[in-house]
């Protein structure tokens, strides 16, 4: 694979993905729960993603191959090979669904310009971003970094109107510690995943010993940054009770501002959504090229075109996977699944590195997280408790379909075992 990512390319990615269309939703619905706190719920949501997110760095470094959980977990527990194909296998469920789930959400914005079927425009985004995805990395990259910037552009229009209110800030000084400030936190840290789809770009990096870690690190930094100024904005431009009741938040609260302003929120939603597609489809089809490449899957899906140095089989895959989930509709219960299944993910990860740091404490670790009582690390300590924690607060239907992919995963396990052994005794 082209080694043709910089550090820039690596931060745009991370904080494309991070800053994708949850912003747009859950912050309505975290300022109903958090009132006042809406701000430090955003600000204790960054500091717990942030753990987990230093244990992606010290394991991208020790390592560097495309697969991410994956990939750790197969060489951590060389032992137990069905733990990373089911991590793995999880992340590949978490990323097609999401850019499923996110391209009906951008046929939804597109029909406030014109009208054109869902089912119709979410094929075609599908198809368009599997396109550019095999044409390559580097092509892919400037794409997200275009993306990235209208995203940012859009955040900042938001905070630009909320900077004009009287009230702008007072909710900084009017602000209880409560425990609803813990519940809307569980809330909007789902507006902070996509930091781990970085480490599947690490053999695209030039330098990921010394990117990846700082990719992860800065595009957390600058997503936290936005998020703080758009909560603030959004108390200063509406109360916590039309927060909660707004589907939109965003653009309800910027209705009375200039005319162009919905518009162009309008707009800017369009290529944030896009973005989030992009950045799902490109990390997933590196997840499915490393298990192929380790033969925990088909072997065609471990091709790479000749031209571009691109998964070229594994990005097909991953358009026929979301694909077939368009009939669905992109329902809120499969969007939630895929945060499912990435808290356990998370969950595994921060638990392995605890492990790594007592079975190998001597293992070159170019980036190692800080702050450790012995060999116990502490931070990936309280990362383990924060995302346990987080996997009681899904409904009911969000487990049923959860322990039902995590079924299917392992039906699939058992038939490629049992395939691959048949193949070897011949």
């Amino acid at each position: 694979m082209k080694k043709s990512l910089s550090l820039m390319h690596l931060t745009f990615y991370g904080t494309g993905m991070i800053l994708g269309a949850g912003i747009y939703s859950v912050i309505g619905k975290a300022g109903g729960i958090a009132g006042n706190g809406l701000w430090l719920s955003f600000l204790l949501a960054a500091l717990c993603a942030s753990m987990t997110a230093l244990s992606y760095a010290e394991l991208a470094t020790m390592f560097p191959k495309t697969g991410g959980e994956y990939i750790y977990l197969k060489n951590i527990f060389p032992q137990w090979p069905y733990l990373a194909m089911l991590c793995g296998s999880l992340m590949i469920f978490a990323g097609f669904s999401t850019a499923t789930t996110v391209a009906i959400a951008f046929s939804g914005y597109l029909h406030q310009f014109f009208q054109m079927p869902q089912f119709l425009t979410a094929l075609l985004l599908l198809g368009v971003f599997t396109s550019i995805n095999i044409l390559g990395i580097k092509e892919s990259s400037w794409v997200n970094v275009v993306f990235t910037l209208i995203e940012i552009l859009g955040l900042l229009i938001f905070v630009w109107i909320g900077v004009q209110s009287p009230s702008f800030g007072e909710a900084l000084s009017n602000v209880k510690w409560e425990g609803t400030i813990v519940s809307g936190a569980a809330l909007v840290i789902f507006a902070y995943f996509g930091f781990e789809n970085i480490v599947n770009l690490v053999e695209e990096s030039k330098t990921p010993e010394k990117d990846l870690p700082k990719g992860i690190i800065i595009s957390l930094l600058v997503s936290t940054a936005l998020y703080l100024l758009v909560s603030l904005a959004a108390l200063a431009l509406g109360t916590p009770e039309e927060l909660g009741l707004s589907n939109a938040p965003l653009s309800d609260l910027t209705k009375n501002a200039a005319t162009w302003v919905p518009k162009a929120l309008g707009g800017i939603a369009l290529f944030s959504t896009a973005n989030t597609v992009l950045i799902s489809m490109i990390s997933t089809s590196r997840i499915i090229f490393s298990m192929a490449r380790e033969k925990d899957l088909p072997a065609v899906f471990a091709k790479l075109s000749p031209r571009r140095d691109t998964p070229w089989t594994g990005a097909i895959a991953v358009f026929v996977l979301a694909m077939a989930l368009l009939p669905s509709g992109g329902i809120e219960v499969v969007a939630s699944a895929s945060s499912f299944a990435t808290m356990i993910a998370f969950s595994i990860i921060n638990l392995s590195l605890i492990h790594l740091r007592f079975t190998a404490p001597k293992k070159n670790r170019p980036f190692k997280v800080p702050l450790s009582l012995g060999r116990l690390p502490l931070i990936p300590v309280l990362a383990t408790t924060v995302s346990v924690a987080l996997l009681f607060f899904f409904p009911r239907a969000v487990y049923v379909l959860g322990f039902g992919v995590l079924g299917f995963i392992s039906i699939l396990y058992l038939i490629l075992r049992s395939s691959k052994s048949l193949n070897s005794s011949k």
